[in-house]
């Protein structure tokens, strides 16, 4: 009986897997920088008193041709999925998920207040047809808040951004006033650009007719040269957003968090009342790490009603991507309570039954169940900040012992197996 005859019609996986172009793995063992990103985003965050939050990597078509409903050409990146009868979409950002996981779930009606923090990755098709991806990271507070949450929220991004090394970092802020003072300003700004329309863009030309303020979000050089002059929102405050953008910078200036004011940002369209912008700029290179605001108009759309939220949404790829730039050494941020060190089969079967005992304990264990020596296993142990070695030979294993050994000073004892777990908690203060 011969080999049965490959089907022309399957394609077969390539002698290499690969990942398809335009994606990434994220290997945290061997990506110290990203391992300490992730990690710190996390530390701060609940530090800071934030609930992770995660969404589905796809989402309901509808869902994002809501959300950019005037802004074509991020509609055409979407990279859809499924048949037409129920059309979805990956993610092509993680902030309408965010807002859309808040509404769907009725969150307001069990809690006042909500701190979300969020991380993932997002894809979309890029112009070339390719695939693109971010990996996003951001902060969402709903529900009944004020100034002093704002400044919370801004200051955590901007510490924990601080905490990388991060040099050359500029905070720009404004305040959009309410709807009342957007429609006031916004006519104010349609009459001084009025004498200009035959100066501006095409994009900025069109938004002169019903969406005026995204004429702060062209890069036209020539467009912004003309707005330099334009009348500026803050002088168009009502009482009540006057105080309140005051109260949110002397909020800041409690936490020391520099700040620019920049009249003429405008954020993404949709945002209001308080907006910000965290840039990087350096040898005359500017790049946007993130922006945030108040979007209670991007819910109301999603939702139906407005909820009162407010939040930051970055780049952690582009954060990451600026600290190879600045040539910034990472540390490797976990640390491990305890590295065990089993020295043959025997070893190893008991060293299993202590890393029970051990993580019982909520004590962390790295371990390393393979044939390396004693030497090269210590050297692991101070890779991964472990201040305790746990070493294991026939020995000890049979005697029902345990070599205690401090990595940092190379002093050890030994102890007997049923006392080792109690003296582990005793030296790291647990």
């Amino acid at each position: 009986m011969g080999r049965p005859k490959k089907n022309p019609a399957i394609n077969y996986m390539p002698k290499k897997a690969q990942n398809l172009e335009g994606t990434a793995d994220i290997v945290s063992e061997l990506d110290i920088l990203w391992d300490t990103l992730l990690k710190r985003f996390n530390r701060m965050s609940r530090v800071y008193g934030f609930s992770k939050v995660e969404t589905p990597l796809l989402e309901d078509c509808r869902l994002y041709e809501n959300y950019y409903r005037n802004q074509p050409k991020r509609l055409d990146s979407l990279i859809r999925v499924g048949p037409e009868a129920h059309p979805a979409a990956l993610r092509p950002s993680l902030l309408p998920s965010v807002l859309r996981a808040y509404c769907q779930h009725k969150v307001y009606e069990q809690s006042p207040l909500s701190k979300w923090a969020y991380s993932g990755q997002t894809m979309r098709q890029g112009t070339n047809g390719r695939i693109e991806t971010r990996y996003e990271f951001g902060l969402e507070v709903f529900g009944d808040f004020n100034h002093l949450t704002e400044g919370q929220v801004i200051g955590g991004i901007w510490e924990f951004l601080r905490s990388l090394g991060l040099k050359d970092l500029v905070l720009e802020i404004n305040h959009l006033g309410n709807e009342g003072c957007q429609d006031t300003y916004q006519e104010a700004l349609k009459q001084y650009l009025g004498g200009k329309k035959y100066e501006l863009c095409d994009a900025c030309s069109d938004a002169l007719q019903d969406r005026v303020l995204d004429v702060f979000r062209c890069d036209n050089l020539d467009c912004q040269s003309l707005f330099s002059e334009a009348p500026t929102i803050l002088d168009f405050l009502d009482e009540e957003s006057r105080n309140h953008f005051t109260s949110t910078l002397e909020a800041l200036d409690e936490l020391s968090v520099p700040y620019q004011l920049n009249n003429l940002h405008a954020g993404p369209e949709g945002f209001s009342r308080t907006n910000f912008i965290i840039k990087h700029k350096r040898k005359g290179a500017t790049t946007v790490i993130g922006e945030g605001g108040y979007h209670e108009g991007l819910v109301r759309s999603l939702c139906g009603k407005p909820h009162n939220c407010f939040g930051f949404s970055g780049d952690l790829g582009l954060v990451r991507k600026l600290l190879e730039e600045e040539r910034v050494v990472a540390e490797r941020e976990l640390k491990n309570d305890v590295f065990l060190v089993p020295l043959g089969e025997l070893a190893s079967k008991k060293s299993l039954r202590l890393f029970r005992d051990l993580t019982a304990e909520k004590i962390s264990v790295y371990d390393h169940f393979g044939q390396s020596g004693v030497k090269n296993q210590l050297k692991q142990a101070q890779v991964y900040n472990a201040p305790i070695a746990l070493i294991m030979g026939q020995k000890e294993a049979v005697d029902e012992m345990v070599i205690l050994r401090d990595v940092k000073s190379g002093m050890q004892e030994i102890i007997s197996y049923d006392k080792i777990v109690e003296e582990v908690k005793k030296r790291l203060g647990k």
